[in-house]
């Protein structure tokens, strides 16, 4: 460059033992010394923090050559000046740099676009880090891309960034870099503004610190409300207890509802208030800011909290704050006390559930004594007395039976338990009735009081399997209802009753009351079941011989014929067969029973039959349709 000596860009003396270099005082250092500060760098503060730390270090270094640059040249042009850079950056021994491309626009005293492109060869940054931790992933090399950004930037007066776009660190045989104004890399200056925006270890360390007290104060906040909580439940208390206390903490309407949306208990709200609010919710999510099980709602005048109750894995109900007014829930800390609102509730919940199932063990215990004809009535209406049942009343037994509609249906013992719980769910919360539940196989026993069913058992036990049906899929109810019985101790009559009457339900049909058996719910007894199969004998003939499925099927199709009173349409229906396959049928009873099936006296006296085969030979039955 004409007129400037390369000892011009750099002297170095002695004085007093001191070295100066460009009249600044220096160090020397080996590279070896800075690939051990690289190495010890890394290894405490992270890859991520060190390339903020050497791009400032580098950007200081490139700032300070280039301020000597300006000061002692000012007869230089601006390119001339940043030609300088790379020299000097050889000169003391960082890399050995070249431009390759270069382009600079100015208009006035502004440079308008900058545009430069070069090599480094022998960079004594990526050298270290090779030595160190070997082959990497992206540059190393940041002192030297700081030193060209402070450079430069020092130069002209304009913001700029100088980054490598292939690096010796990573494998590549040279470092290759490019630099241009800093408005002209647009979303590629992020980088950039990385490290100029990394706060100082020690303010990170201190904002840090701030954000951990923040935190303690918070959990420790939530503790308290969490311990204030816990102890309410511990003393007894219920749940209004409970939120009157959170209440006064926060000053946040509250609300806990069950699975079914139904309002259980609310603080600082209404439940008409709560209904019309839930009903313009809104949900969105607010990132990292709150609990991950906890929902957010917005309505129009607020926001909300709605965090899920769990019991035993399942979702039984809902906690819910509700923000009014522009009141801005504090996500952090408020989603966790929901939280443990959630918990405290679940508790609450088990201990209830603990109650009613040893309540509805009692009961049904107690059922099975009254069955059992051990007590008097005056004993029996004493000990119903603590349950709050008047069992001076008339009542009815119910007998409750199900069958499953695939193999792949639930175990007995699961199934069976699910039902006694919706069961006594459904009388209890939704009906209001006191039940006494007991268990036969495959079947639950009910003891209904009349004055609670208001003179109407069937439609009761109708709406009970309407229930059950909307919320079983795999299986379909049956069910039988005793005569009304006025006197406690003929319970076990009631019993044989509605287990009598159940045999005759049908998956169309699937109530039986005892009155629609008629004289022959009467006559079937213990005491003449012999004369009632004979009877059985006389009117299906061969069909009762030996009856294996091919026979069951056909007793099957007769009784279903007969009780659509001849009706062919309907009947193929109910059975589920064609047309043809239902005369094939019906040809083959009448040739096996010589009779004429329209034969409306016949026919009384085959149905009359056909209710007693069911009835008398039930176990018989069921063998075959398990086998």
């Amino acid at each position: 460059m004409k007129g400037i000596k390369l000892n011009d860009l750099l002297t170095i003396r002695q004085e007093n033992e001191l070295w100066f270099i460009n009249n600044e005082r220096s160090v020397f250092v080996s590279t070896r010394a800075f690939g051990a500060l690289q190495k010890d760098l890394i290894e405490n503060i992270g890859i991520n923090r060190l390339k903020a730390f050497f791009f400032k270090y580098g950007f200081q270094l490139g700032m300070e050559d280039a301020q000597d640059i300006v000061k002692n040249n000012p007869t230089l042009s601006l390119m001339e000046k940043i030609e300088l850079g790379p020299i000097i950056h050889a000169l003391k021994g960082y890399t050995k740099s070249r431009i390759t491309e270069s382009e600079l626009k100015v208009e006035g005293n502004k440079v308008t676009s900058l545009y430069f492109k070069g090599v480094w060869e022998n960079s004594y940054e990526a050298e270290q880090h090779l030595k160190n931790f070997g082959n990497r992933q992206g540059p190393v090399c940041y002192t030297l891309s700081g030193y060209a950004t402070g450079f430069v930037k020092e130069v002209i007066g304009e913001d700029v960034f100088f980054k490598e776009l292939q690096c010796q660190g990573d494998g590549a045989p040279c470092c290759v870099w490019e630099g241009r104004l800093l408005s002209e890399w647009k979303q590629e200056a992020e980088e950039f503004f990385s490290y100029s925006k990394e706060l100082p270890i020690l303010k990170e360390l201190e904002q840090t610190n701030e954000k951990l007290i923040i935190e303690r104060n918070n959990l420790a906040f939530v503790s308290k409300t969490y311990n204030d909580l816990t102890n309410e439940l511990i003393k007894g208390n219920d749940i209004n207890s409970i939120l009157n206390i959170l209440y006064k903490q926060n000053h946040v309407p509250i609300v806990i509802e069950d699975s079914r949306q139904h309002v259980i208990a609310s603080k600082g709200i209404t439940i008409e208030d709560f209904i019309t609010v839930s009903n313009q919710f809104s949900e969105f999510s607010v990132v990292n800011e709150c609990h991950t099980k906890v929902k957010i709602f917005t309505f129009p005048k607020g926001i909300s909290l709605k965090t899920p109750i769990y019991l035993l894995g399942q979702i039984v109900g809902y906690c819910y704050f509700i923000y009014e007014n522009e009141k801005v829930p504090n996500y952090e800390i408020d989603s966790m006390i929901l939280d443990r609102l959630a918990s405290i509730c679940s508790l609450l919940f088990l201990k209830e559930k603990t109650e009613i199932d040893s309540m509805e063990q009692v009961k049904g215990h107690f059922l099975e004594e009254i069955i059992s004809g051990k007590y008097t009535k005056q004993e029996i209406t004493r000990k119903a007395d603590f349950i709050q049942l008047n069992l001076s009343d008339s009542f009815y037994i119910v007998t409750l039976t199900y069958k499953f509609l695939n193999s792949n249906a639930e175990t007995q013992f699961t199934f069976y338990k699910k039902l006694l719980e919706m069961v006594s769910t459904y009388f209890r919360e939704e009906k209001n009735i006191n039940v006494l539940i007991g268990q036969q196989p495959e079947s639950l026993i009910l003891l209904i009081t009349e004055k609670q069913v208001q003179h109407n058992i069937e439609k009761v036990i109708k709406a009970l399997i309407s229930n059950l049906k909307k919320q079983i899929k795999n299986a379909y109810f049956l069910a039988g209802i005793s005569s009304k019985n006025s006197n406690i101790v003929d319970a076990r009559v009631a019993l044989d009753e509605a287990c009598s009457a159940v045999r005759l339900s049908s998956r169309d049909k699937p109530i039986t009351l005892f009155s629609d058996l008629g004289v022959l719910g009467i006559l079937i007894n213990n005491e003449n079941e012999q004369s009632i199969k004979k009877i059985i004998r006389e009117q299906l003939g061969i069909l009762y011989e030996n009856i294996d499925d091919n026979k069951l099927d056909l007793i099957e199709t007769l009784y279903h014929f007969l009780e659509q009173g001849g009706n062919l349409d309907q009947t193929a229906d109910n059975l589920a067969l064609s047309k043809s396959g239902l005369r094939y049928r019906l040809n083959k009873i009448t040739c096996l029973l010589d009779c004429d099936l329209r034969n409306p006296q016949k026919q009384f006296q085959l149905m009359l039959a056909l209710k007693a085969f069911k009835i008398v030979e039930h176990d018989k039955i069921k063998q075959l349709q398990i086998d």
